[in-house]
């Protein structure tokens, strides 16, 4: 008997349905599709086709891929006819270095890794010989935490980040914490400022985890903002727009 591409368990005719994508079956239960839509898909001369979970995630990442090529593509073109039109005139420019594919199908797969992750600063570390013990009370504290932020969670792993020195006792690393999924990580990064109630917790930060382009871009974004506030701004913030930051006016347009 074989078994279900999702849950794994046992499949019977009546009560499956193949993936027209990798083939594989997978009970009408764990489909996610209603009884209608199943009963179209028994017609053999339906004109949709049927995919699984796993090849629907696929398709979709594809397709991101597909538009992100087509974008670095169009973007390279631009380039290379401005430079052109800027030589013909004998106007001096930097040579400009566009990010290849590659790069950019890297960072998309570094931001989907670290989704699901969040990165807890200013908590205090328990020197304690056996590394075991550490981890389980890194657990129990940050269980603790997401607790109070209304945040279940019953799989759940944290590490700390940076080198141990065992000769100081205030040592502080920041502790990532990898959740299940990218839905929890949001919501505990969306009640944060709950910690702000706590004696315990008051003094920690929780953020996202950034990919080192997504720092670097904010470093940039948040010089500028302390440049302009040098030179006599006062109502300009950082503000993110499609995942970018940005340095923009209150109650303006976006600069």
């Amino acid at each position: 008997m074989t078994s279900c591409a999702i849950c794994n368990n046992g499949l019977t005719p009546e009560k499956e349905i193949a993936c027209d994508m990798c083939r594989n079956y997978i009970h009408t239960t764990c489909s996610g599709l209603s009884r209608t839509e199943l009963q179209y898909l028994k017609n053999k001369d339906r004109k949709l086709s049927f995919h699984c979970p796993t090849c629907s995630d696929l398709k979709l990442q594809l397709v991101k891929l597909h538009e992100l090529a087509s974008t670095v593509s169009a973007l390279e073109s631009e380039l290379r006819t401005l430079k052109e039109s800027m030589t013909s005139r004998d106007v001096k420019i930097d040579p400009i270095k566009v990010p290849d594919v590659e790069c950019i199908i890297q960072e998309v797969s570094d931001r989907q890794r670290r989704k699901n992750n969040v990165i807890l600063y200013n908590v205090s570390e328990n020197v304690l010989n056996n590394r075991n013990d550490q981890v389980a009370a890194d657990m129990e504290l940050v269980g603790e935490l997401l607790q109070m932020l209304d945040v279940s969670v019953d799989n759940l792993r944290t590490i700390r980040l940076g080198k141990f020195d065992s000769s100081r006792t205030d040592m502080k690393r920041p502790i990532k914490v990898c959740l299940p999924d990218g839905d929890i990580a949001s919501k505990a990064f969306q009640r944060r400022q709950k910690l702000r109630t706590s004696d315990k917790f008051k003094n920690v930060f929780l953020v996202k985890d950034k990919t080192p382009m997504q720092l670097k871009l904010y470093r940039e974004a948040r010089q500028e903002l302390l440049t302009r506030k040098a030179a006599g701004e006062t109502d300009v913030y950082i503000k993110y727009i499609n995942d970018v930051p940005k340095v923009v006016k209150a109650g303006g347009p976006e600069n």
